[in-house]
């Protein structure tokens, strides 16, 4: 589904029910900037929906209930403890669902010659990261480099690709920072395709991607609250 098709449809269809609700004088007083921040929110819940994005899935409820509280009868939640609440779900249920991973490690699938070469080094073909509450640099030194996941948790994730070798010319990362900040350093001569979401995060590039050899980097993942920063080395 396009997202563009799906923010008008919700402005639209929101429009319409706008259209009723204030002819029958339910939910007085509802201004305009109000309704384009319930299509945003709707529009991002919806998109948390088809990812399976809890953060963009709880939050924008969250917002929706501080923004409605008073026709709901929930002033006595808003806004702290509905934001807990969402941060707090938003966390398990990605855990839960995505893992539960909790500590910086390597996933060594069955038959895979992988190894750690010390505590900031991982080699093999493919890599799992995670970093929670705290500031961590990782180097990819390996001679056929596939697939990377990693995942940033209220803290500082750094990734250097400059000494890897990508096997088959083409590697897949898959990239998530939650409440803090992941940069990835990719040389500059690899082509790199990304499709990074934001959920009330960013995403940045910075220097200049070269592509003049074969190698084929494709970045997909989400910045929740946090950011992704891409530094073309």
């Amino acid at each position: 589904m396009n997202r563009k098709n799906l923010f008008w449809g919700i402005f639209f269809i929101f429009a319409a029910v706008y259209a009723i609700i204030s002819r029958l004088g339910i939910f007085p007083g509802i201004g305009l900037h109000r309704i384009l921040l319930t299509v945003l929110f709707l529009w991002i819940f919806a998109d948390g929906l088809k990812h399976m994005n809890f953060y963009k899935i709880l939050f924008p409820l969250a917002f929706l209930s501080i923004l409605y509280d008073k026709a709901l009868g929930i002033t006595a939640l808003t806004p702290w403890t509905v934001l807990l609440a969402a941060l707090s779900g938003s966390i398990g249920l990605s855990m839960i669902f995505h893992g539960g991973r909790t500590s910086i490690h390597l996933k060594i699938p069955a038959g895979q010659n992988m190894h750690n070469i010390g505590k900031e080094s991982y080699t093999g073909e493919h890599i799992r990261c995670e970093n929670n509450f705290g500031t961590a640099i990782r180097y990819i030194q390996s001679d056929r480099f596939r697939s990377a996941d990693l995942e940033n948790n209220f803290g500082t994730l750094s990734i250097y690709f400059d000494s890897a070798v990508v096997d088959s010319d083409c590697a897949f990362v898959t990239a998530e920072s939650n409440f803090g900040t992941l940069n990835l350093y990719i040389p500059k001569e690899w082509q790199t395709q990304h499709t990074l979401d934001r959920a009330f995060g960013t995403v940045n590039e910075s220097g200049i991607c070269a592509a003049s050899g074969d190698t084929i980097l494709h970045i997909k993942g989400s910045a929740n609250f946090g950011a992704i920063n891409l530094f073309y080395i």
